[in-house]
């Protein structure tokens, strides 16, 4: 701690003069003659045409000219020079982190009151700068269609993007499906104004998302990018939000979807099933402009504004549950009419009377348990009958997700040295309603929530220029977002509290459920049976603050445009966490159960428990880490053709600790199996019953705690290594080199060569550290097994062998390697070919090993039978490596990936009413796992057995935008209903020509039967494949994606490992068109005011576009696979939706 303190005041204290990761960019250019010669000291004026803050620099010796730390924008370049024509050049556009290039800036000799004006080239090459980045820009958010206005979801348009969501609206979590250039889900950091916005949780957030038409543009950092640039390794989302203008300038909108509008689904179509609801209406309006703050800021040059909300109320149908609750009779013990699925009536046994059924199949009213009854009554009537006897009710309810953002930013030209903005952000998320979504009851509404989700964020921005050579930027910003799970309503939550209901069932450990909710129940061998769910982090808080400090310094020495910054971020995150803390009672049915009486329900009207668990407290964990980076760049310019970037970043990685908190994780170094407690051994007793043997007591028990730990004084936690907040070590400073190249090959900005490679690091998910609070013995999972209700409380409590976590101590960042090296080449038409081939390896990456996985072939052992049957394994328990512990998963920095692909991008920014971007990616993604919670074989050789193609790997990914302002037919047709109809349309639209994803095959046996003789994580058994299983693209139909024929199942002979590969064929690919068209309807003087009807069309032409196959075969005794559906189609993308929306402008 002090160690990190000591660094961290270090750097802080230098952050007055340095910092790093904004948002600005630099302009460059050349002034010569009309003959090529070079004028120095000539004076370069940059205007912002939108706020008026105006830069000037003096060309130098070689008639060059950098403006430095400039913010994104609109923007006119003026160059005086004694004995020259003022030359104003227009239409300069900057994007984020940009390095514009404006090429030779040729001078005509003359008065100087005289002014030539240029309008920038649209084609634009990076031909001083080495990353590949992709521009999302402002004409692009507003006319690239998105059915659910989710401004993350044009990410797609660009090359070595993949992005699996089905974006229906902004929210939460979005980002959990993107993956670029090969890199993993959850290694983006996606910045709002230049403060990263993350759910550091999973890291793959966000709970910010601000409405389309607030975002100004979007810049993606891909690959090899400067040393400005750090804290994630699968690259950067800047996302740069509008600001106010010197005039005023809004619009209004409103958007509906209706299920009216739609095509039905295929499968739906199929089964005769109608269109399932679905319903949007969304409105919003946005204002910016100049702030009256009377003298001061009278030219509207000083002060502005810029304002907008969006609202998404809706409403949508949970899924249509199907569930078996008691009938009115059975809930007052009467089983008369209590049938099994082929009709035949189930005895309801006495378990006193050596298992007789109950006369009449009736519980006399002096046996029920009026706290199994109570529990009972909890549960739903039945409402339907099912001829099956699979369910006798069906349940539907609906949720309400309201979403609001508002967004407020103001820009303060403080002098002509200073600027100034600050942004803020508001947003409201929240799920409400009965069940069916995240942190709700699961089966049936048993307890009505809601579900809170408020996020705001801020963000200031200071740029000064010291002198033309010299410019600082610095950022402070702050993105908070608080998570809540409370009742819905009075009523509901009553319903599930044991004082309000007449539950009179104490707990062992009650200060661990201080609202006194009723305990889970489990119904087992009933079909589709109810069940008794409260969330196990209910009632749910979390906090997750992200601060961000950035400062840019650049200075400008001769032909060197040196860099220096810091970047600091400091997190918090507060979560609850999940255990039995109300206690779960099992009523399966269970033979073996003294007290069973033949049926679930039947079980909790007489009291009579298979198994109940609670667990010692309900905890939560802290979460915190703070990241400090330091650079050091230079764009040097070797000449008027070449230039290199070359940095060195500096990383300080603290691990994630949980403040004032004890995590528990399994440690070999203090581990001794000597000391573990023994377990209740099988044995027959006098009766040649199966019974267990407690070996400290020398008493008999029930068969049922066979596995658990014996009455022993030992602790079952021998070998939990417990660490006071912190659990890894901070490793050293990490270097990470940076260098690129961009050579002007012709010197004529038409043609560029670029490079670069690069080292990048990054920090994984808090919640890998936070569930270490979790473990035991900080938090113990007892059980008491054949008990009854009414002797709960006596009943003696064990432990079971724990399943844990271990985790490697010294902490290793992972670290990707990325490169590039491409052609970029200008077309004609203001069009721009780019393209390069993009490589990256990632090491140190997270996955998990297990421990104490049983090998291959332990249970077929004759160790390993239990001698009390003769013929089966013990339990796992008795045959693992590690006595006294189930599964033991060890998470480690030791995965490796890699990625290769050919990338080429046609684009061509809007001119002469036309815009278009083409990205072709040809890519192979290769590695051991695809998260960090997947585990590798601990057995065989994982480079062999888990390598293979990456979830998120598609060979050929094609995407197309486009924008086309049709033209007027009135230039052809001159008349009033021409104009009026056919006039000011736009066509705009997307086509996704993608690869399916990797998929491997599984199976399943009709006979139960195990061939591998081991388990834990990691240990799988694989199909047989006998020959190619891909088929013709002619010969693949709905009901045959592959050819199912070459496969076969494992044997035992050979464990059942299998020769499959982890991935066997390719699922389908997309091929959709999204089609939209706009009509324009100008009003008043000069067109000041716009009204724009769209009408949205996304799978414009109703393709059915596959995606699930079922993948699972299934054998019979002699082999042969008899799954009626293996192989068939099972899902596909949305079927045809229309969106028609109004916007207006002015």
């Amino acid at each position: 701690m002090h160690r990190s303190l000591r660094i961290g005041c270090f750097i802080l204290a230098s952050a007055a003069m340095l910092c790093g990761q904004g948002l600005t960019g630099t302009i460059t250019g050349t002034v010569t003659d009309q003959t090529g010669a070079t004028i120095p000291d000539a004076e370069v004026s940059l205007v912002n045409v939108q706020t008026s803050q105006t830069r000037q620099v003096k060309t130098g010796s070689a008639g060059d000219f950098v403006f430095t730390q400039i913010l994104p924008g609109t923007f006119r370049v003026s160059v005086t020079a004694k004995g020259f024509k003022r030359l104003d050049k227009t239409g300069v556009t900057l994007s984020a982190t940009e390095r514009l290039v404006l090429g030779t800036m040729a001078m005509e000799v003359g008065d100087l009151t005289q002014t030539v004006e240029v309008v920038a080239e649209v084609a634009r090459l990076q031909t001083q700068s080495a990353e590949r980045s992709g521009l999302i820009s402002t004409e692009q958010t507003q006319n690239v269609p998105l059915k659910g206005r989710d401004y993350l979801g044009l990410l797609k348009i660009l090359p070595g993007v993949v992005d699996t969501q089905n974006r229906n609206a902004p929210g939460w979590n979005n980002l959990s499906s993107v993956s670029i250039n090969g890199g993993r889900t959850g290694t983006l950091n996606l910045t709002l104004d230049g403060v990263s916005s993350l759910d550091t949780g999973s890291m793959t957030g966000p709970y910010l998302a601000p409405s389309i038409d607030a975002v100004a543009e979007i810049k993606v950092l891909l690959t090899n990018y400067q040393a400005e640039y750090g804290r994630s390794s699968g690259g950067t989302i800047n996302t740069v939000i509008k600001s106010g203008t010197r005039d005023f300038k809004g619009g209004a909108y409103y958007f509906h979807r209706n299920e009216a509008l739609n095509a039905n689904e295929f499968f739906r179509n199929r089964d005769g099933l109608p269109r399932p609801r679905y319903r949007f209406h969304y409105p919003g309006y946005f204002l910016g402009g100049p702030i009256p703050v009377g003298e001061y800021n009278k030219e509207k040059d000083k002060l502005f504004f810029f304002w907008s909300q969006e609202f998404l109320p809706r409403n949508y149908p949970t899924n249509l549950v199907r569930r078996t609750f008691p009938t009115a009779i059975e809930r007052q013990g009467n089983f008369s009419d209590t049938r099994d699925q082929n009709g035949a009536l189930i005895p309801i046994w006495d378990p006193t009377n050596n298992r007789t059924p109950f006369p009449g199949n009736v519980i006399p009213a002096n046996r029920l348990n009026r706290n199994g009854q109570a529990l009972l009554n909890i549960l739903p009537l039945p409402n339907a009958v099912d001829p099956a006897r699979s369910f006798n009710a069906l349940i539907q309810s609906t949720v309400d997700q309201p979403r609001r953002d508002s967004i407020l930013r103001i820009d303060w030209n403080i002098g002509p040295r200073t600027q100034f903005y600050w942004r803020g952000i508001q947003d409201y998320e929240a799920f409400k309603g009965q069940f069916d979504f995240v942190l709700a009851s699961s089966s049936w509404p048993q307890l009505p929530i809601i579900y809170d989700i408020r996020s705001v964020g801020s963000v200031a921005t200071l740029i000064h220029t010291f002198s033309p050579t010299k410019v600082n930027e610095f950022t402070f910003g702050i993105n908070r977002a608080k998570q809540t799970v409370g009742p819905l309503n009075e009523e509901g939550f009553n319903r599930n509290v044991r004082s309000k209901i007449g539950l009179n069932l104490p707990q062992f450990y009650p200060s661990a459920n201080p609202d006194d909710l009723i305990p889970n129940a489990n119904f087992g061998g009933v079909p589709n049976a109810g069940v008794l769910n409260i969330e196990a982090r209910y009632p749910f808080f979390g906090t997750n603050n992200i601060w961000n400090w950035n400062n840019n310094f650049s200075w400008l020495t001769g032909p060197h445009n040196m860099k220096f910054g810091v970047y600091v971020e400091k997190t918090t995150r507060n979560a609850q966490r999940g255990s039995a803390f109300n206690g779960t009672f099992n009523f399966n049915r269970d033979v073996n159960n003294p007290f069973e009486t033949n049926y679930a329900y039947s079980n909790a009207m007489l009291g009579s428990v298979q198994s109940y668990t609670e667990a010692t407290n309900h905890p939560h964990g802290h979460g915190r880490y703070l990241n400090v980076e330091w650079y050091a760049q230079d764009t040097w310019k070797v000449n008027r053709r070449l230039t290199l970037d070359l940095g060195m970043r500096f990383y300080f990685i603290q691990p994630t600790w949980s403040a004032g908190d004890e995590l528990a994780a399994w440690d070999p170094a203090v581990y001794d199996r000597t000391k573990q407690p023994p377990l209740i051994q099988p044995i027959r007793n006098a009766a040649n019953q199966r019974v267990g043997f407690d070996p400290v007591t020398q008493q008999f028990v029930p068969a049922a705690v066979i596995g658990q730990f014996a009455s022993s004084p030992l602790s079952p936690f021998q070998g939990m290594n417990i660490f006071r907040e912190k659990i890894m070590d901070t490793p050293g400073i990490q270097l990470a080199p940076r260098l690129g190249f961009a050579l002007d090959v012709f010197g004529n900005g038409k043609t560029a060569i670029r490079g670069g490679v690069g080292i990048f690091y990054d920090r994984f998910n808090d919640d890998q550290i936070i569930q270490l609070r979790e473990q035991p013995p900080n938090t113990i999972t007892n059980t008491a097994t054949y008990v009854t209700m009414a002797d709960l409380l006596a009943s003696p409590f064990r432990t079971s062998p724990p399943g844990t976590f271990a985790i490697e101590r010294t902490y290793q960042p992972p670290r990707v390697y990325n490169w590039s090296f491409g052609i970029q080449q200008s077309i004609g038409w203001g069009t721009v070919l780019d393209t390069a081939y993009v490589g990256s390896v990632g090491r140190n990456l997270l996955h998990r090993r297990s421990f104490n996985a049983v090998p291959y072939g332990t249970r077929f052992l004759p160790s390993s039978i239990d001698p009390t049957t003769g013929n089966t394994p013990l339990p796992d328990n008795f045959l693992r490596p590690n006595p006294g512990y189930a599964d033991i998963q060890y998470i480690e920095m030791a995965s490796n990936s890699n990625y290769h692909s050919l990338q080429t991008q046609v684009n061509k920014r809007m001119s002469n009413g036309l815009m278009y971007g083409v990205s072709w990616t040809w890519s192979k993604t290769m590695n051991f796992v695809n998260g960090n919670n997947d585990a590798i074989n601990p057995f065989l050789d994982f480079r062999m057995r888990n390598y293979g193609k990456g979830n998120f790997d598609r060979t050929h990914n094609f995407v197309v935008n486009y924008t086309y302002n049709i033209p007027k037919l009135s230039k052809v047709w001159d008349n009033p209903v021409a104009k009026w109809v056919f006039d000011n349309w736009d066509l705009a639209g997307v086509t996704s020509l993608i690869s399916g994803a990797p998929s491997g095959v599984g199976y399943s046996l009709v006979a139960a039967q195990d061939l591998t003789g081991g388990s834990g994580a990691g240990v799988d058994s694989r199909i047989n494949v006998l020959s190619n299983p891909i088929l013709p693209k002619s010969e693949r139909t709905e009901l045959r994606h592959l050819n199912t024929s070459v496969f076969a199942p494992p044997t035992r002979a050979e464990l059942g490992i299998g020769n499959a590969p982890k991935d066997v064929f390719r699922l389908p690919g997309t091929n959709v068109f999204d089609v939209s068209f706009y009509k324009n309807i100008p009003f008043g003087n000069e067109d000041r005011y716009r009204l724009q009807l769209r009408f949205e069309f996304y799978n414009f032409f109703n393709h059915a576009s596959f995606q699930g196959v079922d993948t699972t075969a299934r054998f019979d005794a002699a082999g042969r696979q008899v799954s009626g559906t293996f192989g068939q189609y099972t899902s596909t993308l949305d079927a045809r939706r229309t969106v028609l929306g109004a916007k207006f402008y002015f």
